[in-house]
């Protein structure tokens, strides 16, 4: 993954990541990332909200040895905290680690079952690994427990396209985005069909990030 493209979310990223590749989520500022930790006194233990933002910063830096070791703390420490995921799994893509990015995220589904923007985000990883019929399924149980967020129904048209059905990903995409948008999006998804293609054939290699 090229550092350049580390500040945007995963959630949006499924068509960018066909010509950029994958990205993260944005930062805190500074001010409430220190509000944060000093909040209640330097004794106190860190929220499971202040090590997500350290993990979020040290990754930014390019310190993902040091982010990994917080991610194991928050797994332990806060096994229930949705970010425990959706950063572990962003810090492991930044490594190019995607299949242990898909089962990180896997790991948080078993403790939240049917959980959205982990479905979403385990999809993205999915594309990343050019496995189109899983990242669809993810797409499509993340769009049906939240069928209202554009991002889900974003990456189910970028899936209805990758799988050529054309007409059903404009209908969907020209829900959330503006129709030149809508036409823009199929045409980067036209472009990357030949990829996906290529690593589901018999006897094809899967392409890796």
């Amino acid at each position: 993954m090229h550092p350049s493209v580390i500040h945007r979310s995963l959630r949006r990223a499924a068509v960018a990541l066909l010509a950029t590749g994958a990205a993260l989520g944005g930062c805190q500022s500074a001010q409430e990332s220190q509000k944060d930790w000093f909040e209640g006194g330097p004794m106190q233990p860190a929220s499971a909200e202040t090590l997500q933002l350290t993990v979020r910063v040290l990754a930014a830096k390019g310190q993902t040895a040091q982010a990994g070791f917080l991610l194991n703390r928050m797994l332990v420490d806060h096994p229930d905290h949705l970010g425990t995921y959706t950063e572990g799994a962003e810090v492991l893509l930044i490594e190019g680690r995607v299949d242990d990015a898909i089962d990180w995220l896997s790991r948080g589904l078993e403790r939240m079952p049917g959980q959205p923007l982990l479905l979403n985000d385990r999809g993205v990883c999915h594309l990343l690994s050019a496995d189109l019929e899983s990242a669809a399924r993810d797409f499509d149980a993340a769009h049906a427990a939240d069928p209202r967020d554009a991002d889900f129904v974003s990456n189910v048209a970028l899936a209805r396209a990758l799988q050529g059905q054309d007409e059903e990903a404009l209908r969907l995409w020209n829900m959330v985005v503006s129709p030149g948008e809508a036409a823009s999006n199929l045409r980067v998804a036209a472009a990357a069909r030949r990829k996906f293609a290529s690593a589901t054939a018999p006897g094809g290699v899967v392409i890796r990030r």
